[in-house]
């Protein structure tokens, strides 16, 4: 028969006196007063845990009073009862009180980081440095929705209205995180009434970009006049050479690796995790894309992984920032983006279609579109290699036709 246990009244407690031994007094159900000979009084929680017994302190009389003692004994066993050790669950929330909004940041792009691409990953930590480059070192429990507004409306103020709505929505999945991990009680973020704070933001981004044969002729002449206009770095050089032969994303060529290069059979293998699909894409290079990357090889195989790194940093390819500023330089300014190039192909593939002879399929399958039909898509899941022939003669045609077009009167 199970024994029970008088419990303890606060006079018990009170009076408890040191002795020359530590000793305690139970409450019952694994709560005891533990007076120690050197004078300090606690209360503590035996309990077991994953088949080992376990002991907690619960804080120091007379701090903590026996009924505050026994409400912690409570939340302790129940969070037992959902097979939750409450030594570890007490540690995060201790944690908690030093956790600053910076940590919780990086440990939401690490966790981001396994299931998204690197590019993404890369644009996601730029943009929250808005944040963290002012209340990072701020513990996340004490940081109000108003600094969150403020850093907002600054960004807001300067022009860039569809940054601060994208950073908006990242903080709440921030938050989100946050909570779900016990860091904080309350999503801040979810209190903020967008409407109220931001003006509505364009979602159909525009990409200026040249398309016409005549400009596109302009265009690549002052592309090849880069290098000796401006003295740009030979990575940059390079970059807006073979841009308008492969035509792939500003994130897909800055990282280009030369371990993702095959030369010889002409292709270059790019990883899901730097694709916008989040698919392994296989890009074909035309002749002229393959003989301007064996002229750059001497300057960048032997210093980099990268095959155009940055002018400052090796282990860094180059900075998207430093594209769009040559661009402006060259006089393109709302006329002519990066992403442009994209544009340009895939107007003039459609409209010389039948110079080529590719169908839209093929077209969109150089441009690593992913097919938007959902009942065909179901249909057609073939390996990364899907249409590769075609589209290397496709490319090739299109890097010839760039070629003849720079070369007529």
């Amino acid at each position: 028969m199970k024994r029970t246990v008088k419990k303890l009244t606060e006079l018990e407690i009170k009076k408890a006196e040191i002795k020359d031994k530590d000793y305690n007094l139970s409450d019952g159900d694994g709560l005891y007063f533990v007076v120690r000979r050197n004078g300090s009084k606690f209360f503590r929680l035996d309990f077991r845990y994953g088949g080992k017994r376990l002991s907690m302190s619960l804080g120091t009389y007379p701090k903590v009073s026996l009924k505050e003692a026994r409400e912690k004994k409570d939340e302790a066993k129940k969070l037992l009862g959902q097979n939750i050790n409450p030594i570890s669950e007490k540690k995060i929330k201790k944690a908690s009180e030093y956790l600053t909004l910076g940590i919780v940041i990086n440990e939401w792009l690490e966790l981001r980081a396994k299931s998204s691409s690197e590019a993404t990953i890369t644009q996601n930590r730029r943009m929250l440095n808005n944040i963290t480059n002012w209340l990072g070192n701020i513990a996340i429990k004490d940081i109000k929705r108003i600094d969150i507004i403020n850093i907002l409306e600054k960004i807001q103020n300067k022009g860039v209205i569809e940054t601060a709505h994208r950073l908006l929505s990242l903080m709440n999945k921030i938050y989100m995180f946050a909570v779900t991990k016990g860091y904080i009680e309350h999503n801040i973020i979810a209190d903020i009434d967008k409407k109220s704070v931001l003006v509505p933001s364009n979602k159909n981004i525009h990409h200026p970009a040249i398309t016409s044969p005549n400009e596109i002729k302009e265009l690549l002449k002052d592309i090849n006049s880069l290098e000796n206009r401006f003295r740009s770095d030979i990575s940059v050089v390079f970059i807006f050479k073979i841009i308008p032969y492969v035509f792939v994303r500003s994130e897909n060529i800055r990282f280009m690796r030369w371990r993702e290069l095959d030369l010889e059979k002409g292709v270059w293998e790019i990883p899901q995790e730097r694709m916008k699909t989040n698919v392994d894409f296989v890009c074909p290079l035309p002749k002229q894309a393959i003989e301007l990357i064996k002229q750059i090889e001497p300057y960048s195989r032997h210093r980099s992984e990268f095959v155009f790194p940055s002018r400052q940093r090796k282990d860094i390819g180059v900075s998207g920032a430093t594209l769009s500023a040559n661009l402006n330089k060259l006089g393109y300014q709302d006329r002519h983006t990066f992403h442009g190039f994209r544009s340009m192909f895939s107007t003039i593939a459609y409209e010389y279609y039948k110079e080529h002879g590719f169908h839209s399929d093929i077209i969109e399958s150089c441009l690593a579109h992913k097919e938007k039909n959902r009942v065909k898509a179901a249909y057609n899941r073939e390996s990364k290699y899907k249409y590769l022939q075609e589209k290397k003669e496709l490319m090739q045609w299109w890097a010839d036709w760039l070629d003849k077009l720079v070369m007529k009167n």
